[in-house]
């Protein structure tokens, strides 16, 4: 099993908790994960399909 990673800073993230996971508003074609930590601190996050950033 592959183990889900931050977007933003690749660290391993846990389905529950704080973390949060969203289709890439641009393409919808990626999902996007985000830990806490990064979402606590705005880090940008880029989709690797289509090249969207978003905070």
């Amino acid at each position: 099993m592959k183990a889900i990673r931050c977007t933003s800073c690749h660290r391993s993230v846990s389905p529950q908790g704080r973390n949060v996971k969203f289709s890439c508003p641009q393409c919808g074609g990626f999902t996007i994960w985000r830990c806490e930590v990064c979402r606590k601190f705005s880090v940008r996050y880029s989709c690797p399909n289509c090249g969207f950033e978003g905070p």
